[in-house]
């Protein structure tokens, strides 16, 4: 799941609302190939790891991919060991078909080779329902 050319378009939002006084950085990924998505999906965690180093504090403990099924929206923050307190920079991105079972897997096994995380300390979570509900990549 390499991720050699871009094939998202960031939007940057500052403005309140969907992501309320942070900064939002949104794509959509509109393809229903798997070879498709799953570049997508590399594109999406490789721009959230971007952000690491300004997101990360010393509460930090997780890098939280949140799905909504009902959006079809990707969500990804930094948040603190209660899942509470997050980052001031979130990226989303839609999808326009995707299952939570093959979203977790996907990550899962893109976080198994990526470097660029491992330098963190970090750990990589996943929930499609509630935070509460969160399991390790």
């Amino acid at each position: 799941m390499g991720c050699s050319s871009m094939i998202l378009s960031w939007q940057e939002n500052k403005s309140p609302g969907e992501c309320a006084e942070s900064m939002c950085y949104h794509s959509e990924y509109a393809g229903t190939e798997e070879s498709g998505i799953r570049l997508a999906l590399a594109e999406c965690v490789e721009k959230s790891i971007s952000l690491l180093a300004t997101n990360i504090n010393d509460e930090s403990l997780y890098l939280l991919f949140e799905w909504c099924a009902a959006s079809s929206v990707l969500s990804i923050v930094v948040t603190d060991s209660t899942k509470k307190v997050d980052s001031a920079q979130v990226v989303k991105c839609g999808f326009t078909r995707l299952e939570a079972e093959d979203l977790q897997y996907w990550l899962g096994d893109y976080f198994t080779t990526c470097e660029s995380f491992m330098r963190y300390s970090l750990v990589a979570a996943f929930h499609g329902q509630t935070r509460v509900e969160s399991v390790l990549l």
